[in-house]
This record gives C-alpha cells, sequence and structure tokens, in this order.
C-alpha cells in the first residue's frame, strides 16, 4: 500500500493502529474504574472521547519519534523495550505537561491510572507483535525473468525485509545455475537460476505469485508470449525498479534505462505545484528567520568569540540547472580551513571543526542563513541538497542521472538528507542520487510538508551531522 509516498506492509499499519486502539481502551478502562470507585466528580462521556482522542496523538507521535514505528526483525527484545522506555517516557512527560492546568480532580486520576493500564496493555502489545513478526511466513513468492543487478538487489532487499511475507523463488536466467546473495542472515542465501524452456510451467508448478521484470541478458531469449499468458490469467507482472522503488521510495540507477524515467508517471511541474512551492518557501523562511533570531544572536557572539574570522561563510554551490550561486552558512571551521589541503568531504572528528562549530552543526544551526538563499530564490526550503562546483563536475563523470537533480532548486533540508546519513564517498553520493530523483519524480507541496516533518525528528535525534 502507497501512502505518504511510502510503501507500508499490513504490518506497519496495524503497528499504530493497535497502538491508537490500546490507548483509546485503557482511557475506558480508567474511566470505569473510577466509577466503579464511586467517585461522582468523573469526566462526562464527550470529555472521555476528547481525552482519548489527544493522548491517542501524543502516543503515535511520541512512539514515532522514538522509532517504535521502525519494523526490523533483527531487533533485539533489549532495544525493543530501551526503545519503549524512551517513547513512553516522553507520552508521560507530555501526559503530565499538558494536564497540569487541569483542575477537575476526577481527570487526574483518570491519567494515573491510565499511564499504568496503557504502558502495561502497549509493551505486551509490542512483544507480542514483535513475536508475530519473527513468525511471519512467506506468503508471496517472486519469479524474476532476467540476472541483471537490479533483480539481485530487489532479492536482497526482501530478504532483508521479511515482514513483507516476500521471496523471491527463482530467476529466469539464459541457462541454469544459482545466484548467491551478498545478504544473509544468519547464512548466505542462494536462489536458483531456471533455464527459460518454460515460464508458464514454472509459474504453475512452483506457485508463482508474482513476477518481476530485471531485464534479460545479451544472448538471453525474453519470454514475451510466456509472459503475456501469464498476464491474462492474473499473474501481476511488474518491472523491477518499479518495483524497487515502491519498496525504498527511492530510485536505483542500476541498470537504470532513460526509457523507464520517459514512460514513468510522475515528474510533473504544473504552474499550481511550483506556485505552492515558492508560496511554503517564502512564508517558511520568514518564519524561521523570525523565530530563530535569539539563536542567530547566540550563535554569532559564540563564534566570535570562540575562533577569529568572520560569523558568515560563503561558499559558493550549484543549483537549478546548474547555475552557480554563494550559499550562506554560519562558520563552524577555522579560517582558511581548505588552503591546504583544497575541497575534501567533512569526516567524523574532522580537526577542522571548532568547539562552537561541532554544537551548532549537530544542532543543524550553522543552516539557519540559508533561509536568506531561499528568499532570493535560489534555494528551497525542501530539495536536493546543493554541492560544491568541485565535486559535481567529479560526480557527473562518474554517476549516471547525476545531472538530473538539478532539474529543481536545491533545499535547506530534503528527501535523501532524511532518508540517508550524512555523505562523504561516491558510494554516498550514489545513494543520496536515488533519493534525490525519488523526490524530484513526486515533488508536490505535500510531499515537501512531510518531509519538513520528518526533518524535525531527524534534528531532535542528531543523525546525520558532521
Amino acid at each position: 500500500m502507497r501512502l505518504f509516498n511510502r510503501y507500508f506492509s499490513t504490518y506497519d499499519l496495524i503497528l499504530p493502529i493497535g497502538d491508537v486502539v490500546l490507548t483509546v481502551l485503557a482511557t475506558l478502562g480508567a474511566r470505569f474504574l473510577v466509577l466503579f470507585a464511586h467517585d461522582a466528580d468523573v469526566t462526562s462521556w464527550n470529555q472521555w472521547m476528547v481525552l482519548a482522542g489527544w493522548i491517542a496523538v501524543v502516543v503515535v507521535l511520541s512512539f514515532y519519534y522514538a522509532e517504535l514505528y521502525e519494523i526490523d526483525q533483527a531487533l533485539s527484545q533489549r532495544e525493543l523495550r530501551l526503545r519503549f522506555a524512551n517513547g513512553f517516557g516522553i507520552v508521560c512527560i507530555l501526559i503530565a505537561v499538558l494536564s497540569y492546568p487541569i483542575q477537575q480532580p476526577g481527570l487526574r486520576k483518570i491519567y494515573l491510572i491510565e499511564i499504568f493500564l496503557m504502558g502495561l496493555g502497549l509493551l505486551a502489545w509490542r512483544l507480542l507483535f514483535a513475536k508475530i513478526l519473527m513468525k511471519q511466513g512467506v506468503h508471496g513468492t517472486i519469479a524474476i525473468i532476467g540476472t541483471q543487478k537490479i533483480g539481485v538487489l530487489v532479492a536482497e532487499t526482501l530478504a532483508q525485509k521479511k515482514h513483507l511475507g516476500l521471496k523471491v523463488a527463482y530467476f529466469v536466467g539464459p541457462e541454469a545455475g544459482q545466484i548467491t546473495l551478498s545478504y544473509g542472515n544468519p547464512r548466505r542465501i542462494t536462489i536458483p537460476v531456471a533455464a527459460p524452456e518454460s515460464t508458464v510451467a514454472l509459474v504453475e508448478q512452483e506457485g508463482i505469485s508474482r513476477i518481476l521484470i530485471a531485464g534479460p541478458e545479451r544472448g538471453q531469449r525474453f519470454p514475451a508470449h510466456d509472459l503475456v499468458t501469464l498476464r491474462l490469467k492474473g499473474i501481476p507482472i511488474e518491472e523491477c525498479h518499479t518495483f524497487y522503488e515502491r519498496l525504498m521510495s527511492k530510485i536505483s540507477i542500476i541498470n537504470l534505462r532513460p526509457s523507464w524515467i520517459l514512460f514513468s508517471q510522475g515528474f510533473q511541474r504544473t504552474s499550481w505545484i511550483m506556485f505552492t512551492k515558492r508560496a511554503m518557501d517564502l512564508v517558511t523562511s520568514v518564519c524561521g528567520l523570525v523565530l530563530s533570531a535569539p539563536i542567530t544572536l547566540i550563535t554569532a557572539i559564540a563564534i566570535k568569540l570562540d575562533s577569529p574570522g568572520p560569523v558568515l561563510y560563503r561558499q559558493e554551490r550549484v543549483g537549478q540547472n546548474e547555475k552557480p550561486f554563494m550559499l550562506y552558512k554560519f562558520r563552524s571551521m577555522i579560517c582558511d580551513a581548505e588552503a591546504e589541503c583544497g575541497p575534501s568531504w567533512a569526516s567524523k572528528e574532522d580537526s577542522r571543526v571548532t568547539r562552537v562549530g561541532r554544537i551548532i552543526r549537530k544542532l543543524r544551526i550553522d543552516e539557519i542563513p540559508q533561509m536568506f538563499n531561499v528568499l532570493k530564490g535560489e534555494m528551497s526550503f525542501v530539495g536536493p541538497r546543493p554541492e560544491r562546483p568541485f565535486f559535481v563536475s567529479e560526480l557527473k563523470e562518474q554517476i549516471p542521472y547525476y545531472q538530473f537533480r538539478f532539474s529543481v532548486k536545491p533545499g535547506i533540508t530534503g528527501w535523501a538528507q532524511i532518508s540517508y546519513s550524512y555523505g562523504d564517498s561516491e558510494a554516498d553520493a550514489i545513494e543520496k542520487l536515488q533519493y534525490d530523483l525519488y523526490y524530484t519524480k513526486y515533488l508536490s507541496p505535500v510531499f515537501d510538508l512531510q518531509i519538513l516533518f520528518e526533518t524535525i525528528k531527524v534534528i531532535l535525534l542528531g543523525r546525520g551531522a558532521r
């Protein structure tokens, strides 16, 4: 199921729904316990409905920020309990703060009882869900036509995402054999390769429920007639890149053909989308600069006291249509940091970063001045990260489709920034490009709002900064 630019399995949706149901039941149970104690000063049913609703919102948001909706079968019981303690601790603090002004004794009694019931119920639900996930079996088998790398990538991804219940059972290649995946837990996984004598017979005999097209190898006969026969029998058939995009919310450039981009839905640039995006940029930047004014002042003073040099740092970056512009940031490194070594990626524990610089980088405060770039129209609030000309010229030569990221304005935050950690190599640049391509395909104001919301989570968790 596709929702908010991401693919969700049934288990992804059941988890938050279960949290909401248990929260409401805990509130209901708390109310009945108060009534059972003959407390006349208890909240009415209308108040209870409002109470249950906002507490459910608090639980879901708190658990989201505690990463309790990141489904992973490799998650240990210890790690699950730690995440739960973190998330439920946030719930308790928020309920305490929000309920403090309430003077009605009946409501306060409900809060205390509900927190106890809710904690037990949600923890038991989480542990039960983890056991169900571990026992989840395969309910869908896949055959991949072709043995190209994109097909192998799909097989490895499904091997890791066991909760989806999908498994690649066969590849169909030019000759019989087997493919060993680079991923295996606890041991390497091998998948048989069937010769393409009869794809129809393979599907019927092995109970294949879906077929993916990776593209035939050179000299391999493409079983077009068999695939048409199977499609008419109701077997879903899909291109591997399309399936992988839906699965991972990024576009793989492995074996990616220009025709896939040409005939793919998306990549819309209507005047309404671009007008709304620009309006959001202006409103967000003005509000951001006003609200961050005290932080800006404190940061400027701290930078001046910490090390000699200017407060702001100007650096040339590549913008939309590969047009260069000067990007503004709070200076977080010593002056002339690249005087000797030249342009280089930032790294962990970078000696060029100042003491104040480490703090403002971690909290993303160094990027506040970029809102002036947004006001000038050189950047958008959401988009691919603007890169330096030195690296752009190198990456364009080494990475296919890299120039496509310049079809939109660069952004302060973006889909790649929240989905992948800080990049300091060509391999990282490839990964981030795949997320950037996904963003350019589905660019919309709603997608921008989702990215802004998730950016807050990334900042609070201190991820990816260097």
